[in-house]
């Protein structure tokens, strides 16, 4: 089948999707702390800050970034709170009392970017250092009851750093259930964005470090930023046009290398990179790749964040950046990139591109990362929300769709995924097929919730998959209308 023809067939199954959230977004989807089918919905805490109104109910787990750990394997809370007396460990010990109590596990972190890091892998890659590093995380589980311990080595560079993690691993694994009991305790990893545990560190064989975790986190994110040569999302659904790397090749490459779908969790991204560029982007808001001006970057003026813009502070009134979620503020554009399925964001005034994800890009992360049966999701991190936005997005998400085990079939095949991704390198394709009747103004379907776009046909009958498609449940006499309309469409 040629390509326009697929897309022209996936064109008439959103359109059909797209009418029937329309008309059932007049119904509530009901909200639980818990989610069907063992869903993780899992947040980062930085130990460094405290986040006041957390959203404890659309968690899952929580793991507390980070836990210093010494060359030879000590592990601690370090210094203070920000702008705060409060204490590192005092702030943790907060976290992990609120979060048990509103049933959510509670894991610290160890590891992270930079220094702590090479702390780290200085302290797993010797037996001596290693085991007191075991020894020790033992020992702080105990101390601060905690439900587990998530690694985060950012990043082993080569094969015998790799071979020291996958030996921590398995000590680990080993040593929690010997003392606290089998399956008592959670152990974690977070995996890079491409199918190698590092760079430099060639493909391996997964399955001994996969036995040995619970859950690893893809960091699907961070693939473009001002230290690159062209400005692009910082989380890319789809590979841009000139590089391969994005939240799909991610999900899908750490699948084909055979890490288990149900111990994988998606990474998604409450943040965006900002670089400065020497054109003016608003002029032309069809290509979002334009040349990095020196590699100079404007920092959010909420976070201070190098190069960063979180949710929070693109959305807070003082940045003026977004008025609501898909409107930009005065003396900026915002755009929705069909290539990446992403939006972005342009000032004028001083040339500032931010790429990062909202509501609708989410949603289509975790649409397919469900479709592929991913155990969950994974936010880094909690505190760059802004009044829970993204947060209950996400939780309203998972809960709509998780009537049944997959998202339903509303584009029923990869070959018609693929064949859509082909044909919006063409720029007109999206003027005449509005794929989940995303606008290039605000990136969202006109029923406001983004829905199954990836999801295969699960042989289900036109009722269940109704409901298995919104999460919105049995609707009564509107239901059998909309049966018979996608009876009566010519498939």
């Amino acid at each position: 089948m040629q390509l326009r023809t697929l897309a022209s067939v996936a064109a008439q199954r959103l359109a059909l999707c797209i009418a029937i959230i329309f008309a059932l977004s007049m119904h509530t989807a009901a909200t639980s702390s818990t989610y069907k089918n063992g869903r993780v919905v899992l947040g980062y805490f930085p130990i460094q800050r405290t986040v006041s109104d957390i959203p404890w109910s659309s968690l899952t787990h929580a793991n507390i970034a980070f836990a210093f750990t010494g060359d030879n394997g000590e592990i601690s809370f370090e210094g203070n709170v920000v702008n705060s007396t409060l204490t590192s460990e005092q702030n943790a010990v907060n976290l992990i009392a609120q979060g048990q109590q509103n049933g959510v596990k509670m894991l610290i972190a160890v590891g992270g970017q930079g220094n702590f890091s090479t702390h780290l892998a200085a302290a797993l890659s010797s037996n001596t250092s290693q085991a007191t590093f075991v020894s020790n995380a033992m020992g702080f589980i105990k101390k601060y009851n905690l439900d587990g311990i998530d690694i985060d080595w950012e990043y082993p560079n080569s094969t015998s750093q790799a071979q020291s993690l996958l030996s921590a691993l398995q000590n680990t694994r080993s040593a929690l259930d010997n003392t606290f009991g089998k399956g008592k305790k959670l152990l974690t990893i977070t995996l890079y964005n491409h199918p190698y545990l590092g760079p430099g560190v060639p493909t391996v064989d997964y399955k001994p470090y996969a036995d040995a975790v619970d859950y690893a986190f893809t960091m699907a994110y961070d693939y473009f930023g001002s230290w690159t040569d062209y400005t692009a999302p910082d989380a890319p659904f789809l590979d841009v046009p000139f590089y391969a790397g994005s939240f799909r090749n991610t999900t899908d490459s750490w699948l084909d290398a055979g890490w288990p779908a149900d111990k994988l969790v998606a990474g998604l991204a409450f943040y965006g990179h900002s670089s400065v560029v020497s054109v003016d982007m608003a002029a032309n808001t069809t290509n979002q790749y334009v040349p990095i001006f020196n590699h100079t970057t404007i920092d959010g003026p909420i976070s201070a964040i190098a190069g960063t813009w979180t949710w929070r502070d693109m959305r807070d009134p003082s940045s003026g950046a977004l008025s609501d979620p898909t409107t930009a503020g005065s003396g900026w554009v915002r755009a929705w990139d069909n290539y990446t399925m992403t939006p972005w964001l342009f000032r004028s005034s001083d040339k500032l591109y931010i790429g990062y994800d909202d509501e609708g890009s989410l949603g289509i992360k975790m649409d397919y990362a469900l479709q592929k049966g991913l155990a969950g999701v994974m936010i880094w991190e909690i505190g760059y929300d802004y009044n829970n936005e993204l947060m209950t997005y996400v939780r309203d998400f998972i809960t709509q769709i998780d009537d049944g085990d997959k998202p339903s079939n509303c584009v029923p095949s990869d070959s018609e995924l693929n064949a859509i991704y082909q044909e919006s390198r063409n720029p007109n394709f999206y003027n005449q097929l509005a794929l989940l009747k995303r606008s290039t103004s605000n990136g969202l379907p006109d029923a406001s919730k983004p829905i199954c776009a990836f999801g295969k046909d699960d042989s289900k009958s036109s009722a269940t998959s109704l409901r298995h498609m919104t999460g919105f449940g049995q609707t009564g006499v509107l239901m059998v209308a909309i049966m018979a309309a996608t009876v009566a469409l010519p498939w």
